[in-house]
């Protein structure tokens, strides 16, 4: 068969009305070379009902490498359609610099809309040729939304002969500066630094709370310091930025951060009101300095991130005897990671099992134990199976006391954990709670403890 012919019938499989038919053949075209009318055929089938035909068509034209394809598939992206605009856009934005050309040829064709959407794509790319068109609609085009794109795609393209247009648009309006102060951060370069630092007092919390986040990128050892500066001055949430941006800085050219009652208290602050992100670089500076109080204070935010607790938790085993001292409060108080922190306690446990009952005073032991005892009457499940454990593990006779609470317990898991504690704690008391468990209606614990009670009448025989 011809090429001719064979590309006349992988067109008409494109267009038959078999859905199999048309994905088979659209998942054949990847590797091939493509006539003009083959990608026609094929780029028709974005609009493709059937979602199966569509991946393959976005495969096929993603990684074909067919230089036609982006040229057209473009005005695609003018489609009513939205899901069809958007799969147009994520094949171009796959195809990459080899879009580039036809996304920047079509701008000027389509509606506002289109524009943004295709500097958008452009700017995700981040190929410096669009960098020309790009400043030439936003210096011309008159809708916000497209500008704000163009700022942003200037941003991403990092092209530091943006940043002369971009502080004209700055000055256009208050809308634009975040977005600008933003993408001065990504360009980095020395004029767009000293910009900021030359507006920062005169504008308001929005712009400056962009600024100082961009000062952390792309900041020095001047910036440092007026950041710190700042922060000896400022109130409310701007503190988060300034502490994020510091010790971005401080990490990066190894600076040394000042710490005093104001820093201690600003730490607090963060950790106690900020977002998630602004709290990590909280943590970060507390695994700085050895204060016990901030470190207390952590425990508020321990199980919130896993990436937070990572950071912090070799600051709590570094402090764990002045946090035991604590917790008793702590854990009576009922906070919402309680979960959390009894799991805390029982790696702490873990690490050395020896030292949380040498190291803390007879009384707060007594106390701590107290807490865990509270804790059995807690709904959660967990909670009461961490704390009916850390009980056995820390002191088993008090833990023996309580041992009918733990078996009222109506969670099959936490009745088992109990089983494998009371195994492991072999005397009268656990021989007594075995027995009632093995009446338990629940035939998993019934036979497992049946189980235990003869494991040990056979080693009380083997002693005698």
């Amino acid at each position: 068969m011809s090429n001719k012919n064979m590309h006349d019938e992988k067109i008409l499989q494109l267009k038959s009305e078999d859905a199999a038919i048309r994905t088979a053949a659209a998942e054949s075209l990847m590797c091939e070379s493509l006539t003009l009318d083959l990608v026609e055929a094929l780029t028709a089938l974005v609009e493709d009902q059937d979602k199966g035909v569509r991946n393959a068509v976005s495969l096929s034209l993603s990684y074909n490498g067919n230089e036609k394809i982006p040229h057209i598939l473009v005005k695609y992206i003018s489609s009513k359609d939205i899901s069809v605009r958007n799969l147009a856009g994520e094949i171009l934005l796959k195809i990459g610099a080899a879009a580039v050309q036809s996304l920047v040829g079509y701008i000027d064709k389509g509606n506002d809309d289109d524009k943004k959407f295709l500097i958008d794509i452009l700017g995700l790319i981040g190929d410096s040729s669009a960098y020309s068109k790009i400043v030439q609609v936003m210096k011309e085009n008159e809708n916000e939304n497209v500008i704000l794109a163009c700022v942003e795609a200037l941003g991403n393209l990092a092209h530091s002969d943006s940043v002369e247009d971009l502080i004209e648009i700055y000055n256009q309006s208050e809308l634009y500066k975040p977005m600008v102060v933003e993408a001065f951060g990504k360009i980095g370069c020395e004029e767009a630094r000293e910009f900021i630092i030359s507006r920062y007092r005169s504008e308001d919390v929005i712009t400056q709370f962009a600024m100082i986040e961009s000062l952390g990128l792309i900041g020095n050892m001047e910036t440092f310091f007026f950041l710190l500066n700042e922060l000896n001055s400022t109130e409310g949430a701007l503190v988060w930025p300034l502490l994020e941006s510091i010790y971005s800085l401080k990490e990066k050219f190894s600076f040394d951060v000042p710490y005093d009652e104001r820093m201690k208290n600003l730490i607090l602050l963060t950790i106690a009101e900020a977002e998630i992100k602004y709290k990590k670089a909280a943590a970060q500076l507390v695994s700085e300095f050895n204060d016990g109080d901030v470190v207390a204070a952590c425990l508020n935010i321990y199980g919130e991130d896993a990436e937070l607790d990572e950071t912090l938790k070799p600051k709590f085993f570094e402090n764990r005897n002045f946090l035991l001292s604590k917790l008793n409060g702590v854990i009576n108080s009922v906070p919402k990671n309680l979960r959390h922190i009894l799991s805390l306690i029982k790696e702490i446990y873990d690490d050395n099992p020896g030292q949380i009952t040498s190291s803390i005073y007879q009384i707060e032991l007594r106390s701590l134990l107290d807490s865990f005892v509270n804790c059995l009457n807690n709904s959660d499940e967990e909670i009461r199976r961490t704390s009916a454990e850390l009980l056995f593990l820390l002191e088993p006779s008090t833990a023996l006391m309580f041992v009918d609470k733990m078996i009222e317990d109506d969670n099959l898991w936490n009745k088992l954990k109990l089983l494998e504690l009371l195994e492991s704690n072999p005397g009268e008391e656990s021989l007594t709670a075995l027995v009632k468990l093995s009446e338990d209606q629940e035939e998993m614990i019934s036979e497992r403890a049946s189980m235990i009670l003869a494991q040990f009448s056979a080693e009380y025989e083997n002693k005698n």
